[in-house]
């Protein structure tokens, strides 16, 4: 896979920048997408499952967890 990897980089003439790989571009599509469908962004990102995004893919960020946070209702107005 890192051949494979390593010629796409080369033919896009992309910099190799130093952890900066696949791996951390997929995570990074992952979560900017976490307000999408899972199913969506498995089929985007080609997941065969979205336990694979979710597990090794997608990451908790500070300002989700925020306004998650923000957005709840009070305790009263339920």
């Amino acid at each position: 896979m890192q051949n494979c990897c390593e010629a796409a980089r080369k033919r896009a003439g992309l910099a190799k920048i130093p952890r900066l790989g696949w791996h951390s571009l997929r995570r990074k599509f992952a979560s900017e997408l976490k307000h999408t469908p899972l199913r969506d962004v498995c089929a985007l990102g080609g997941w065969k499952t979205a336990e694979t995004v979710l597990t090794c893919y997608q990451r908790p960020d500070e300002v989700t967890m925020r306004e998650a946070l923000a957005g709840r209702r009070a305790l009263a107005e339920r």
